[in-house]
């Protein structure tokens, strides 16, 4: 009798960690797959972006030398905190150049602009939700990390908590001025 106790507490503690540890498992693939998102979206932004530096050399200098700035921005492989401190450089310049647009009425009436910061504006749309997307995986991955039983489980096979995606400096949440 004893035995059979013994085994049946035994089962029920190594299939409590099979499941708490597949928990883990696809809270961590869940925070992956949303910061992948975010990734091909900053992608689609980056490869928008020489067509964008294409039409406006045609128009102005200095916005062309804004976009010229965010291609230089991307890296090969960035980490969550260098991604999102060039995600907020990029956003901050593409903003200070959809406000200078307002001075090129010619720039503003060529279609083939309009389209492409028409695709932009839902690239950057697609990127706010990803981010939020990205963060809330993270938060609840966070959690079972970091909360009992979990984190014996946790600390056990190496799952750390992720960092947040967010802006580093305050000077990228300021409004650009021209």
């Amino acid at each position: 009798m004893l035995l059979i106790s013994i085994l049946s507490v035994s089962f029920i503690l190594i299939l409590t960690i099979i499941i708490l540890y597949n928990s883990l498992v696809k809270s961590r693939n869940l925070v992956q797959s949303a910061y992948a998102d975010i990734d091909v979206n900053l992608m689609k932004r980056f490869q928008l972006v020489p067509n964008l530096v294409s039409i406006t050399k045609q128009y102005a200098t200095y916005e062309s030398n804004l976009l010229l700035e965010i291609v230089e921005k991307r890296t090969a492989q960035p980490t969550i905190g260098e991604t999102a401190a060039i995600d907020g450089e990029v956003s901050r310049v593409l903003k200070t150049l959809q406000v200078t647009v307002e001075n090129y009425p010619d720039l503003k009436a060529n279609h083939t602009f309009s389209k492409l910061m028409d695709d932009l504006g839902e690239i950057e749309d697609h990127l706010v939700y990803a981010r939020r997307f990205y963060n809330g995986t993270t938060r609840e991955y966070n959690t079972k990390t970091q909360s009992f039983p979990r984190n014996i489980i946790a600390k056990m096979f190496g799952f750390t908590s992720q960092p947040y995606y967010e802006v580093e400096s305050s000077s990228q949440r300021e409004v650009p001025l021209i």
